[in-house]
Formats: C-alpha cells, structure tokens, sequence
C-alpha cells in the first residue's frame, strides 16, 4: 500500500519563509518536516510514497537523491500547473499500483497510528475514510459531522461560532480505494475536498475515523513555531534514544554562554561569549549568535545570524537572514531569507520581512 502526500502548495500562509524554501523542507529540530512525514507513512505499514510536487520540487528532490531508506520508496509527481487537491492525487497515480492508498496533505505533523485508521477503513464499506481530529477553536477549519456509524453527514467550511456544531475537523489524512481515483478528472484543477467527498457522502459511502493522537498543521507561523517546540520538547516524534539536548559536537561554545534544553544546535554553529540559547530554540547549520545575545522560543534557519545584544523571541528567522546590534525580534515576528534588520530596530507583533530587504539602522519600531 502506498501514499500520495500533496506537497505542491506554494505555502503561502507561510511566507516570506516559502518564498525560498519548500514548505515541506521547512526543519523541525533541524531535520525537514517531509522526513517526519516518511516516518509516519513507514510506522503505518507503508511500502512508499507518491510526493505530489509543484512548487518549488527540487529541493525535495534533491533532498532524497540518493538517500537509503531501508526499502520505503519515493516517487515524485511533479505537476505542470496547479492541480488542487483531487488533482495531484490524480497526478498520482501512474506510479501507484492500482490498490487502496493513503492520502495526506502536505503540512500534517501528526503521531496516529495510521494502521489503525486503515484497518478501520477495510472494515467497513465505504469509498473513502477520513481521518478527524478535535480542536478547540475549530472555525478556521472544515467541520465535519458524524453520525453514531460514523458516516459523514455534513461538511461546514470555516463556520461562524454560532454555526458551530462539531469540533471535529478535517485532519487531511484520507484512505481512498480506487475507484475515487476514477471519480477524479484527470488534466484539471480539481478539489477532493469540494467535489469528491461531498458525492460520497450523499452516496452514504464517506466514513470517518476520529483519531485522539497528536496533531498540527504546521501552514502558518504560530503553528509552525508551535510544532517546532512540540518535537523539541518531545510531544512528537520523539524516539527512544531522544535528547533534549542536541548540541552537534563541531558547534563552537563560548565563554558563558547558557544553552538551556530543549535545544537543537546544528553543526557549524559559534556561540559567543555570554549568549543564551534556550526556551525551546531550534538553530540551523552555521548559525551565529553574538556576544551576549538572547535567542528564545524561535528557529533559526541555517546561516542566520544574531548579533550581540541583539534578542530574539518567540519568532522565525529565515535561512542567512541577519538581526543587528541590539535589535529585538519577538511576538511571532518572520524574517525571509538574507533579510536584514539593522542596529537597534524592534519588530513586534507578527512582523514579516520580505526576503533580500534590508531595514537600515535606527530604533524603528514595527
């Protein structure tokens, strides 16, 4: 049995990060989320994975290109033009072996046993099986509403609060047999969301699977951010040999500094006197942090650089991007690659610098 995961999305809830990179390729404790991704598809019985690819697919390639992983296959479905979800599952399908599959959505952190949602799926009579999740606050999501047999009796995009009826939404994790491939035309945007699973319901042939596990959409920055803390942290994940502490062995430490777990060091990084790293911070390849400077509950992508007495917190920091001298970066602010926030300037509140732009120096507040 094998898995279609729809990573063809531009991740524009994302951006200025996915303006350069994949969002599939985006690092959780500094392994890119699509490795997480193989993992689960792996620990559920799976023999490999169709990526649909669109946007921005070579450095997914690339990443893959020559890596052994144990008998798991990858195969890659790069479309043309923007095929939605139904289509990039159509797009699919030469290279899948004409049985049931697994469908997940691209930026789904989840620790289910997929096996059971599959069992679960045989089972029963159904066309498709859909994987749901409760949520707190679920009117950013597509609620969907069950009956005792867990038939799917009605889909609510985005609802208001008093339309609310469920807290059970979409998790994007599907188990489709066949013949929904067929139901798919092939060579055009299409929807499996809005045009697929709404006929099987009216058919009766839509069940769902409610899972309890972990789950996250890493799409937007506090998601992103908050799974990124999650697999420090070890909520996700985490295997048997786990360090809350992962500091690479070639990372140059300081005088002073304090690296508080959990932590993810990657290597090439130089930590200078009196720096503090900690707070659940994640900071890639070659990184630098400077003398004195603070960096808290952020990632930093590989080759970011925060300069002394600068703080970072609670905020994402594209890869070469660079905070100057006493600058503060906090309140789930984003920073696109090779950006530059010059000396002294504050970004607040969700601040998102476009890539290449460079803030010149003098206390300006954002």
């Amino acid at each position: 049995m094998k898995a279609v995961v729809l990573v063809g999305g531009q991740g524009s809830r994302l951006r200025p990060i996915t303006y350069d990179v994949p969002k599939a390729m985006v690092p959780l404790r500094n392994r890119p989320f699509i490795d997480f991704m193989v993992e689960f598809l792996r620990a559920g019985g799976l023999e490999g994975a169709v990526l649909s690819l669109g946007y921005l697919p070579d450095p997914i390639q690339e990443y893959f290109g020559g890596r052994d992983l144990h008998g798991f296959s990858i195969d890659y479905a790069v479309e043309d033009q923007a095929l939605g979800t139904a289509g990039g599952i159509k797009n699919a399908e030469d290279y899948l072996d004409g049985g049931p599959i697994v469908v997940v959505n691209g930026d789904v952190l989840s620790g289910m046993d997929l096996r059971v949602a599959i069992e679960r799926h045989k089972e029963s009579d159904s066309l498709a099986t859909i994987v749901l999740i409760s949520v707190e606050d679920p009117t950013a999501y597509g609620l969907v509403e069950v009956d005792h047999d867990m038939l799917v009796h009605r889909f609510l995009e985005k609802p208001a609060a008093d339309e609310v009826t469920t807290n059970l939404v979409n998790a994007g994790i599907y188990v489709l047999e066949p013949e929904v491939l067929e139901m798919i035309p092939a060579g055009r945007e299409s929807s499996i969301e809005r045009e697929i699973f709404p006929y099987l319901q009216a058919e009766g042939r839509l069940r769902a699977y409610v899972s309890s596990s972990y789950w996250k959409d890493i799409g937007t920055p506090r998601s992103y951010l908050t799974a990124s803390q999650d697999v420090l942290s070890g909520v996700v994940g985490a295997g048997k040999d786990f360090d809350f502490l992962q500091v690479a062995e070639s990372a140059e430490i300081g005088k002073g500094v304090k690296v508080l777990p959990p932590v993810s060091v990657a290597p090439g990084c130089i930590l200078e006197s009196g720096a503090t790293v900690g707070g659940r911070s994640s900071l890639g390849r070659g990184c630098r942090i400077g003398a004195n400077a603070v960096v808290e509950g952020s990632v930093l992508f590989d080759g970011a650089e925060i300069e002394p007495g600068a703080v970072v917190r609670g905020s994402i920091i594209g890869p070469g991007a660079r905070v100057g001298h006493d600058a503060i970066v906090r309140g789930l602010s984003v920073l696109g690659a090779r950006c530059v926030v010059g000396e002294g300037n504050i970004l607040d509140q969700g601040v998102r610098i476009n890539p290449g732009v460079v803030l010149p120096p003098g206390s300006m507040s954002f």
